[in-house]
């Protein structure tokens, strides 16, 4: 008798914590909720934010500026506001053009489910012929910087310069958990992450923690809130592309400046040499590298780093052959 209301005890307090474990969940659930992209349109999109639809993307965009075109790509994680700085500095000297990509900011998911380099190049080059520009300057920012020197190696004829920014590429394993592989299941738990837990996140990259605002926090999980960005991204995260790079780098022949962050606790330094010595058809190859500095170089030296996109690009001795 002792024994069956011990029992009858235990089952009824494993069944309250399962209800409240199952409370718990739905009100995170509810509470990180999607949010409407029209809303966070009204939100972040600001003046001048503009739409195209290429191949089922809604891809959002901007242009701004006089002169030749430049196209700016965001790092992972970030979006096209992330340039707002540069845009500043450079739209007196370039038609600045920039868009969220694929899994992020207003742009949102893709339906092919596609988020490799190849496919964000053919959106790229969709954005170039709507906007009727056969040849542009391009700068990118990790996963942004990724993106540009694939179109630079595959549409060599459309790049006339070329800013890698911490770019990601070389043979060195910097996240295990996308080298390891994701399970399916795990997209969902992307669904019960709280604002707190990203302000860690997104100060692990920069020097200058101070950089990172409860301001820039709640911006970053409200976009991350986007319909159907946290499966997106979670599926881009799935396709983590490996593998060697050097004939892609090898195809490309823009004048390339490459800027690092001396203190890149994601990609070492060492990584400039390794770009610099496999780009071996380029026009010209320059570097910048900036002590003090990190992964997040238009948010952490956006002045000094504008500065010195515009040098390079003004420069007409970076055209010619080493």
């Amino acid at each position: 008798m002792f024994v069956q209301r011990l029992l009858r005890i235990l089952f009824k307090t494993l069944a309250v914590l399962a209800g409240l474990l199952l409370l718990a969940l739905a009100v995170l659930w509810w509470s990180n909720r999607d949010i409407p992209m029209q809303t966070l349109e009204q939100l972040y999109g600001g003046h001048n934010l503009q739409r195209l639809e290429i191949d089922g993307v809604n891809l959002a965009y901007k242009v701004e500026g006089n002169g030749p075109p430049l196209v700016l790509i965001h790092s992972h994680f970030y979006t096209m506001r992330q340039w707002q700085d540069w845009v500043n500095s450079l739209q007196q000297d370039f038609t600045v053009i920039r868009f969220d990509l694929t899994s992020h900011g207003l742009t949102g998911a893709d339906p092919s489910e596609d988020y490799s380099r190849a496919r964000g190049s053919v959106l790229l080059g969709g954005l170039l012929d709507h906007l009727k520009i056969e040849k542009a300057s391009i700068a990118g920012s990790s996963t942004g910087g990724a993106l540009a020197w694939y179109f630079a190696a595959h549409y060599p004829q459309r790049v006339d310069k070329l800013i890698l920014i911490n770019a990601p590429g070389m043979p060195r394993v910097t996240n295990k958990y996308m080298e390891r592989g994701m399970p399916d299941w795990a997209g969902y738990v992307f669904y019960l992450l709280p604002e707190g837990i990203f302000k860690a996140f997104l100060q692990a990259p920069v020097i200058d923690k101070s950089l990172i605002t409860d301001d820039s926090v709640r911006e970053f999980h409200q976009m991350y809130r986007g319909t159907g960005n946290r499966m997106a991204e979670f599926r881009r995260m799935q396709g983590w592309e490996r593998g060697d790079i050097s004939d892609d780098l090898a195809q490309i022949q823009a004048p390339t400046l490459i800027m690092w962050g001396e203190q890149n606790p994601q990609l070492p330094v060492e990584h400039v040499q390794q770009y610099t010595q496999k780009l071996v058809n380029a026009a010209s190859v320059q570097q910048r590298v900036y002590p003090g500095v990190g992964h997040v170089i238009p948010l952490e030296i956006p002045q000094q780093s504008a500065k010195d996109a515009r040098e390079f690009l003004l420069d007409e001795q970076a055209d010619a052959q080493p």
